[in-house]
């Protein structure tokens, strides 16, 4: 019994294993699978045919392979599976339907008082997911495997128990448990960077990257590390906060209580209330010349440079990559920024890392919560 049992185990490891594989090389043929896996080209062959008849692949051509034989070449199906993404922001909800290539069906969004209740947003998350899903075809509807949620603040992995969020007024809100009452599919939640982390690395400019970084700046700052491909999360999963990172400690008073965080020197909300202003009213000071607005924002880009150097010294990535609203709605703030950088980065370090903005833009909460799912759905059912 015990032999079946393991039999069964390996078999599924293997059958995640090759479509783990589909996912990242984004095309390939069945002797390539069979050469990176070192398994036999029989074993590889009667695996495929069940990911296909699963749906999660399907064959798209193919090329001339060994001694003129046609070898077809297999893709991931976007549409094999759908996962629901839920972007909870500083005065928005986002909730879109998620092909596994990455690429939005259909979306939805609201916006909510941030005084409110935790238990009235999730409330509104709720029905705004159920909604959502009963505008599906019935035939799609069936294809959804899970629900992802990406949020700010420190979140417990895998329990999806909020702890903090700052700018929310939260503290100790069990979302996943909530929704999953409220909800016929299970749920995970997991903070906003290392999504968009997750998100660049299955469907975007990381699908190579083995090593790397997120820096993310909006209404406060986070940070998420990616080593040898998977995400580092530390004893409790708030590896990467450097928005906490003391960077002057007689500088300004953080929202944490403490003085001199580095995200009082280059978050949104923090300029704001130190100008007294409007983000936009600040960069456009700063366009025409007014002295004020260049020595809050000149100082703004050098400590951003002082993070990004010392998140290669600390975690060695071969890329940096840069996110959030401040990044996407004004470019300004990383114009020379690699130039900056270089000012303080250990020289052996120099040329070991790029800079890379992430791609997905507005829809980089809702493709992230859904690469938080993709990368359990992967991953998790091989090593269970």
């Amino acid at each position: 019994m015990k032999q079946k049992f393991d039999q069964q185990n390996v078999r599924k490891y293997h059958y995640f294993l090759l479509l783990s594989l589909i996912q990242k090389h984004k095309q390939i043929s069945r002797s390539q699978l069979a050469e990176l896996t070192a398994m036999s080209n029989t074993t590889v062959g009667k695996i495929v045919k069940e990911l296909l008849q699963d749906g999660f692949i399907h064959e798209v051509g193919h090329v001339e392979g060994d001694l003129g034989r046609r070898a077809n070449i297999l893709e991931l199906n976007p549409y094999g599976a759908l996962i629901v993404g839920v972007e909870i922001d500083l005065t928005s909800v986002q909730i879109a339907i998620i092909t596994l290539d990455g690429n939005v069906m259909d979306k939805r969004q609201f916006s909510f008082d941030i005084k409110g209740q935790p238990i009235v947003i999730l409330n509104k998350v709720a029905d705004g997911i159920m909604n959502l899903l009963q505008h599906l075809e019935p035939d799609n509807r069936e294809k959804v495997i899970a629900i992802g949620v990406s949020m700010p603040g420190l979140v417990s992995w895998p329990e999806g128990k909020v702890s903090m969020v700052p700018q929310f007024r939260w503290n100790d809100v069990q979302v996943k448990s909530y929704l999953e009452e409220k909800l016929p599919l299970q749920v995970y939640v997991d903070n906003h960077v290392r999504s968009i982390l997750l998100a660049e690395r299955l469907f975007g400019t990381l699908n190579n990257t083995r090593h790397a970084a997120c820096i993310y700046v909006g209404s406060g700052v986070g940070g998420a590390v990616m080593t040898n491909g998977d995400i580092v999360r530390g004893v409790s999963n708030t590896l990467g906060e450097i928005g906490h990172l003391t960077m002057d400690p007689n500088g300004p008073l953080c929202d944490c209580g403490r003085l001199g965080c580095l995200q009082t020197f280059i978050s949104i909300s923090e300029l704001e209330k130190q100008a007294q202003m409007p983000i936009e009213q600040i960069f456009a000071a700063y366009e025409r010349g007014e002295a004020w607005s260049m020595k809050l924002l000149d100082r703004a880009k050098q400590y951003l440079g002082i993070a990004i150097a010392n998140i290669i010294c600390m975690y060695n990535p071969q890329v940096v990559l840069l996110a959030g609203p401040m990044i996407e709605d004004f470019p300004l703030i990383t114009s020379d920024i690699k130039h900056i950088t270089d000012r303080y980065i250990w020289s052996p370090l120099e040329k070991s890392f790029v800079l890379a903005h992430a791609t997905f833009g507005k829809a980089s909460g809702v493709i992230g919560a859904s690469a938080i799912v993709l990368n359990e759905f992967l991953t998790q059912a091989m090593n269970d």
